[in-house]
């Protein structure tokens, strides 16, 4: 391999500078010095930072449009500046630098040989920042307003009586514990159910965090009558969460009331608007559930002492009036029973009287009938002895010897009396019997009239 240089290119290229990389990037520093002599303040988006383990935190920033980044560089902040900016502006603002926070910097351009180009930040001025999340805070409300979800669930009815609990928090929380603790140990003996359903409080993923366990409640919504939400015990940082549509859309849209004791100390988180109840302390949180459920033992109890003194009232009335009704039934009863009495009187009185009128209406008549049929049997008696005596004479003229007396005969054939000459013949003997014997003779002729 020819490794001799390149006499032509030498010759070509010494009509122009040339130089080193070192030279270049040199060149390049001086030149951003010169041109950037003083600090400058830039608006940014925070889209990368971490610490290392000296404290020194480097970032990277980024400027998006339509979500887009459109310009990007590092930058860093050294340890000590580090500490004084970041406990200045989690003071200001409530929350640590993170992922997706727009910033205002006051910065040095600097450009490093081997390490390119990058910001050294001097400064974050947090009011910046504030106005940033209050308009960020503003839309997310508009959009729930618009969308119909700001007041939903408070349109929720929360039981008289809250007693199951799903408590969205994490086991570690101070806050949690002092929730637990106020709860289960209140005054009044109350036994109030409650299951944790772990997520984190703060940090990137807390939102995406308690909307799973959200969801998870919600699966099993039938078994709980309120969700509570708690944080606290610890800093007051990191509740951008709170403050954004996801999470506060997923609350408001919740089939069950929610309450918060996020702790927030300045003003209401998003998720503080939309819930059912908001409150400051997962202990104000206790207090409040305790306090909904001694309301509701002082109303029950106010509600038998106004039912018993009712009852009271009534049983006396009643009692008034049962006895009226007594004495007035009592006068009632005995007017009833003298009428009564006398009217029984009077009609005893005209059935007595009445009874012997009849009874002697009808001896009068039995008299009467007595007379009239004794009179109508002597005069039927008479006529039926007269007409006996009439008969007895016709029969005693009609009796056969009387008739012979008077010189009648009756001829006899064979013993049968003839009433018909026509029965007898020439030859026949017959016996005649008269009034005092019979006579035997023969027929000798017959003469029968026509």
């Amino acid at each position: 391999m020819d490794n001799s240089p390149d006499l032509f290119a030498a010759e070509q290229y010494s009509a122009v500078p040339v130089f080193t990389l070192s030279e270049l990037n040199a060149a390049i520093k001086e030149t951003l010095e010169r041109a950037f002599p003083e600090t400058l303040w830039v608006v940014a988006e925070i889209s990368e930072i971490r610490c290392n383990a000296k404290g020194h935190c480097y970032l990277e920033l980024a400027e998006r449009e339509d979500e887009e980044a459109i310009a990007q560089i590092r930058a860093n902040i050294w340890a000590r500046t580090f500490r004084s900016i970041a406990s200045r502006f989690e003071k200001a603002t409530g929350e640590s630098l993170k992922q997706g926070m727009k910033v205002l910097l006051q910065v040095n351009v600097t450009f490093h040989e081997i390490y390119g180009l990058s910001l050294n930040i001097k400064d974050i001025d947090p009011t910046y920042s504030l106005g940033e999340m209050a308009r960020r805070k503003r839309e997310v409300i508009e959009r729930l307003t618009k969308e119909g979800l700001i007041n939903l669930n408070k349109q929720i009815s929360l039981p008289l009586v809250p007693q199951r609990i799903s408590v969205i928090s994490s086991s570690t929380a101070a806050g949690y514990g002092d929730f637990i603790n106020h709860l289960d140990d209140n005054p009044y003996g109350y036994k109030i159910f409650h299951t944790l359903h772990q997520s984190l409080m703060q940090g990137q993923d807390a939102g995406s965090s308690i909307i799973s366990a959200l969801r998870e409640v919600n699966r099993n919504r039938k078994r709980y009558d309120a969700v509570v939400i708690v944080r606290g015990g610890g800093s007051q940082i990191d509740l951008s969460c709170f403050d954004a549509y996801g999470l506060a859309a997923e609350v408001a849209k919740f089939p069950l009331p929610v309450i918060t004791g996020i702790g927030h100390e300045r003003d209401d988180t998003v998720v503080d608007i939309v819930a059912h109840t908001k409150l400051k302390t997962p202990t104000a949180v206790a207090e409040f559930l305790i306090s909904t459920m001694t309301s509701f033992e002082e109303r029950v109890i106010e509600a038998q002492t106004i039912l018993m003194h009712r009852v009271k009232e009534l049983i006396g009335n009643e009692d008034h009036r049962l006895q009226y009704l007594a004495q007035h039934f009592k006068h009632i009863v005995k007017d009833r029973f003298a009428g009564e009495t006398k009217r029984i009187e009077i009609g005893l009185h005209k059935l007595i009287y009445g009874t012997i009128q009849i009874v002697d209406s009808h001896n009068n008549r039995l008299k009467f009938d007595k007379s009239r049929i004794a009179g109508g049997l002597n005069i039927l008696f008479q006529q039926q002895e007269n007409r006996i005596t009439h008969c007895g004479q016709a029969i005693r003229l009609l009796d056969p010897a009387n008739v012979l007396k008077r010189g009648y005969s009756i001829t006899y054939l064979n013993e049968k009396a003839v009433k018909d000459g026509a029965d007898l013949r020439e030859g026949d003997i017959i016996r005649t019997r008269i009034y005092n014997g019979s006579i035997k003779s023969k027929v000798e002729a017959v003469d029968v009239e026509k």
